[in-house]
């Protein structure tokens, strides 16, 4: 297998296993399957797409905007193994006065273990790092809570329920909210010596919880109110 080579993608940031870039519009959408993603309807179980379908040419302009968006940070995840496309991370609504941003994160293959943590934790720490943020936060499906417990290893934390947000399925369903403060981040990451991730992704994911903290926030509002 041929070696990776980083300015081969123009790679921005670059962990153990995955780099990410800059979207290019030709080789990922028009030559890709990033449109496919939202078309499929196990990748968008969980997320607000998959209502109406999605061609290459209309994931393209969507693609497109988010790149000329200056409150948006759109980049593309790739296996360094084997150069394969399999994500896209984002900060958006960027606000340099309140210093804050929204994560969002979609992975059309979800087989790599530990590649979506370590693309948020690279996408963290630039917002960290190099836009000066004080705070990220974002929101997912409440049964998603594996996933909360993967990003409570590099310091994100639940910070509010929404119960009956939405409806999928003939079902309503709950958003759990988290956030992480520049604080809490530098805090993790000079205690692992200078890798949020630590030395070894792998190790760190054995150190998961597998409680459902989800579930007790939602009890806890159901016994504060009383419904």
């Amino acid at each position: 297998m041929t070696a990776h080579n980083p300015q081969e993608d123009d790679i921005f940031l670059e962990g153990e296993i995955v780099a990410l870039r800059q979207p290019d519009i030709e080789k990922d959408v028009m030559k890709g399957h990033w449109h496919s993603w939202f078309n499929d309807p196990v990748t968008t179980q969980y997320l607000v797409h998959g209502v109406f379908p999605v061609n290459r040419e209309q994931q393209a302009e969507i693609v497109a905007r988010e790149i000329a968006d200056p409150t948006s940070l759109l980049l593309v995840v790739i296996d360094k193994k084997t150069s394969k496309h399999i994500g896209v991370v984002c900060l958006k609504f960027i606000n340099h006065i309140y210093r804050s941003s929204y994560l969002s994160i979609v992975f059309g293959d979800r087989s790599i273990k530990g590649a979506a943590l370590e693309a948020v934790a690279l996408l963290t720490k630039h917002g960290f790092d190099r836009l000066n943020l004080q705070r990220i936060s974002g929101g997912q499906h409440a049964a998603l809570w594996q996933w909360m417990n993967s990003l409570e290893l590099i310091g994100y934390q639940l910070d509010g329920y929404n119960q009956d947000y939405a409806i999928r399925n003939g079902e309503k369903y709950d958003v759990a909210t988290y956030s992480i403060t520049s604080t809490r981040f530098y805090t993790i990451q000079k205690e692992r010596g200078g890798n949020i991730c630590t030395a070894s992704l792998s190790k760190l994911l054995e150190q998961k919880s597998q409680e459902n903290k989800t579930e007790m926030m939602k009890q806890f509002f159901t016994n504060l109110y009383g419904s």
